[in-house]
Protein backbone atom coordinates (compact mmCIF):
# COMPACT_ATOMS: atom_id res chain seq x y z
CA UNK A 1 0.00 0.00 0.00
CA UNK A 2 1.70 3.22 -1.10
CA UNK A 3 2.01 6.07 1.35
CA UNK A 4 -0.38 8.98 0.90
CA UNK A 5 1.60 12.09 1.85
CA UNK A 6 4.74 13.31 0.18
CA UNK A 7 7.90 12.95 2.20
CA UNK A 8 10.62 15.57 2.36
CA UNK A 9 14.03 14.42 1.14
CA UNK A 10 15.27 14.21 4.75
CA UNK A 11 12.24 12.17 5.80
CA UNK A 12 12.79 9.79 2.86
CA UNK A 13 16.44 9.33 3.79
CA UNK A 14 15.43 8.78 7.42
CA UNK A 15 12.92 6.11 6.35
CA UNK A 16 15.51 4.30 4.23
CA UNK A 17 18.04 4.31 7.05
CA UNK A 18 15.52 3.02 9.59
CA UNK A 19 14.34 0.34 7.16
CA UNK A 20 17.93 -0.91 6.84
CA UNK A 21 17.69 -1.76 10.53
CA UNK A 22 21.26 -0.89 11.46
CA UNK A 23 20.85 2.65 12.77
CA UNK A 24 19.23 4.01 15.89
CA UNK A 25 16.54 6.62 15.38
CA UNK A 26 18.97 9.33 16.50
CA UNK A 27 21.74 8.20 14.15
CA UNK A 28 19.28 7.88 11.26
CA UNK A 29 18.05 11.43 11.89
CA UNK A 30 21.63 12.73 11.97
CA UNK A 31 22.55 10.94 8.76
CA UNK A 32 19.38 12.23 7.13
CA UNK A 33 20.60 15.77 7.72
CA UNK A 34 18.75 16.84 10.84
CA UNK A 35 20.61 18.98 13.36
CA UNK A 36 22.85 17.16 15.80
CA UNK A 37 21.22 18.83 18.80
CA UNK A 38 17.67 17.86 17.85
CA UNK A 39 18.27 14.51 16.07
CA UNK A 40 17.13 12.43 19.04
CA UNK A 41 13.85 14.32 19.46
CA UNK A 42 13.14 14.39 15.73
CA UNK A 43 13.84 10.67 15.39
CA UNK A 44 11.47 9.91 18.26
CA UNK A 45 8.72 12.15 16.85
CA UNK A 46 8.98 10.62 13.40
CA UNK A 47 8.63 7.12 14.82
CA UNK A 48 5.91 7.77 17.40
CA UNK A 49 3.18 7.08 14.83
CA UNK A 50 0.99 10.08 15.57
CA UNK A 51 3.06 13.08 14.46
CA UNK A 52 4.23 11.64 11.13
CA UNK A 53 2.12 8.57 10.26
CA UNK A 54 3.22 8.81 6.63
CA UNK A 55 6.83 8.21 7.75
CA UNK A 56 5.80 4.97 9.48
CA UNK A 57 3.87 3.89 6.37
CA UNK A 58 6.93 4.50 4.22
CA UNK A 59 9.19 2.52 6.57
CA UNK A 60 6.76 -0.41 6.50
CA UNK A 61 6.65 -0.22 2.70
CA UNK A 62 10.45 -0.17 2.45
CA UNK A 63 10.77 -3.15 4.81
CA UNK A 64 8.22 -5.11 2.78
CA UNK A 65 10.17 -4.33 -0.40
CA UNK A 66 13.37 -5.59 1.21
CA UNK A 67 11.68 -8.76 2.38
CA UNK A 68 10.30 -9.45 -1.10
CA UNK A 69 13.64 -8.66 -2.74
CA UNK A 70 15.87 -10.64 -0.41
CA UNK A 71 13.40 -13.15 0.98
CA UNK A 72 14.69 -12.47 4.47
CA UNK A 73 12.28 -12.29 7.35
CA UNK A 74 12.79 -12.54 11.08
CA UNK A 75 10.72 -15.71 11.23
CA UNK A 76 12.58 -17.23 8.29
CA UNK A 77 15.96 -16.47 9.82
CA UNK A 78 14.93 -17.89 13.19
CA UNK A 79 13.64 -21.07 11.53
CA UNK A 80 16.80 -21.47 9.42
CA UNK A 81 19.09 -20.97 12.42
CA UNK A 82 17.05 -23.52 14.37
CA UNK A 83 17.52 -26.05 11.53
CA UNK A 84 21.26 -25.35 11.41
CA UNK A 85 21.55 -25.70 15.18
CA UNK A 86 19.67 -29.00 15.24
CA UNK A 87 21.72 -30.38 12.33
CA UNK A 88 25.00 -29.37 13.94
CA UNK A 89 23.95 -30.91 17.25
CA UNK A 90 22.96 -34.20 15.56
CA UNK A 91 26.36 -34.25 13.83
CA UNK A 92 28.10 -33.76 17.18
CA UNK A 93 29.28 -30.27 16.25
CA UNK A 94 28.26 -28.64 19.49
CA UNK A 95 30.31 -25.50 18.97
CA UNK A 96 28.45 -24.78 15.72
CA UNK A 97 25.11 -25.56 17.39
CA UNK A 98 25.86 -23.19 20.27
CA UNK A 99 26.90 -20.46 17.82
CA UNK A 100 23.64 -20.83 15.86
CA UNK A 101 21.65 -20.65 19.10
CA UNK A 102 23.55 -17.52 20.16
CA UNK A 103 22.68 -15.86 16.86
CA UNK A 104 19.03 -16.94 17.20
CA UNK A 105 18.78 -15.47 20.69
CA UNK A 106 20.34 -12.19 19.53
CA UNK A 107 18.03 -12.04 16.51
CA UNK A 108 15.04 -12.75 18.72
CA UNK A 109 16.03 -9.94 21.05
CA UNK A 110 16.84 -12.16 24.01
CA UNK A 111 20.47 -11.09 24.17
CA UNK A 112 22.46 -8.02 23.21
CA UNK A 113 26.03 -8.19 21.94
CA UNK A 114 27.77 -5.20 23.46
CA UNK A 115 31.50 -4.66 23.38
CA UNK A 116 33.54 -1.97 24.99
CA UNK A 117 37.09 -0.98 24.31
CA UNK A 118 38.86 -0.14 27.51
CA UNK A 119 42.23 1.57 27.63
CA UNK A 120 44.64 -1.14 28.74
CA UNK A 121 48.15 -0.79 30.03
CA UNK A 122 49.39 -2.90 27.10
CA UNK A 123 48.65 0.02 24.80
CA UNK A 124 50.69 2.51 26.81
CA UNK A 125 54.42 3.15 26.50
CA UNK A 126 56.74 2.51 29.43
CA UNK A 127 57.04 6.27 30.04
CA UNK A 128 53.23 6.67 30.11
CA UNK A 129 52.87 3.78 32.58
CA UNK A 130 55.64 5.16 34.79
CA UNK A 131 54.02 8.60 34.78
CA UNK A 132 50.65 7.10 35.63
CA UNK A 133 52.15 5.10 38.50
CA UNK A 134 53.93 8.20 39.82
CA UNK A 135 50.65 10.09 39.76
CA UNK A 136 48.91 7.24 41.59
CA UNK A 137 51.74 7.12 44.15
CA UNK A 138 51.15 10.81 44.89
CA UNK A 139 47.36 10.40 45.10
CA UNK A 140 47.44 7.18 47.17
CA UNK A 141 50.68 7.16 49.18
CA UNK A 142 49.28 4.66 51.68
CA UNK A 143 48.91 1.97 48.97
CA UNK A 144 52.45 2.46 47.74
CA UNK A 145 53.77 2.48 51.31
CA UNK A 146 52.23 -0.98 51.74
CA UNK A 147 53.81 -2.17 48.49
CA UNK A 148 57.23 -0.85 49.54
CA UNK A 149 57.05 -2.67 52.88
CA UNK A 150 56.38 -6.04 51.26
CA UNK A 151 59.22 -8.42 50.67
CA UNK A 152 59.44 -10.14 47.29
CA UNK A 153 59.74 -13.87 48.01
CA UNK A 154 59.22 -14.94 44.40
CA UNK A 155 62.42 -16.28 42.81
CA UNK A 156 63.28 -14.35 39.65
CA UNK A 157 62.93 -17.48 37.51
CA UNK A 158 59.31 -17.97 38.61
CA UNK A 159 58.19 -14.40 37.89
CA UNK A 160 56.14 -13.78 34.79
CA UNK A 161 57.17 -10.96 32.51
CA UNK A 162 54.11 -8.96 33.60
CA UNK A 163 54.96 -9.33 37.30
CA UNK A 164 58.58 -8.32 36.72
CA UNK A 165 57.53 -5.27 34.67
CA UNK A 166 54.93 -4.25 37.27
CA UNK A 167 57.47 -4.54 40.09
CA UNK A 168 60.00 -2.47 38.14
CA UNK A 169 57.36 0.17 37.41
CA UNK A 170 56.40 0.45 41.09
CA UNK A 171 60.06 0.90 41.95
CA UNK A 172 60.47 3.48 39.16
CA UNK A 173 57.38 5.36 40.37
CA UNK A 174 58.73 5.43 43.92
CA UNK A 175 62.06 6.84 42.66
CA UNK A 176 60.27 9.49 40.63
CA UNK A 177 58.34 10.41 43.74
CA UNK A 178 61.65 11.13 45.48
CA UNK A 179 61.85 8.03 47.67
CA UNK A 180 65.48 6.81 47.88
CA UNK A 181 64.54 3.11 48.31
Amino acid sequence: MPYMRTLTPRQETFCQLIAEGIYTQTEAARRAGFAETSASAIGARMLNGSDYPHVIERIVELKEQRQRRYGVTMEGQLERLHQLSAGAEEAGQFSAAINAEKIRSALGGLTIDRRETINTLDQLSRDEITARLAKLAKEYPQAFALAKGMKDVTPNGDRTRGQAVALTQVEDAAQLDGDPD
